[in-house]
């Protein structure tokens, strides 16, 4: 999940550079296929006090 902030791209960036890359090697192969589906949802705004 990420913030209302957050830049996709480097969200995207560290799961293939690192999370998607050590599952590879730890199971022993040579590529691990994966999908990663994006979408936008609004989100409330925060109050101001």
């Amino acid at each position: 999940l990420l913030e209302p902030h957050a830049q996709p791209a480097g969200a995207l960036a560290r799961l293939s550079g690192e999370v998607l890359a050590h599952a590879r090697d730890s199971a022993g192969l040579a590529e691990l296929p994966a999908e990663v589906r994006l979408r936008a949802v609004k989100h409330r705004a925060r109050r101001v006090s």
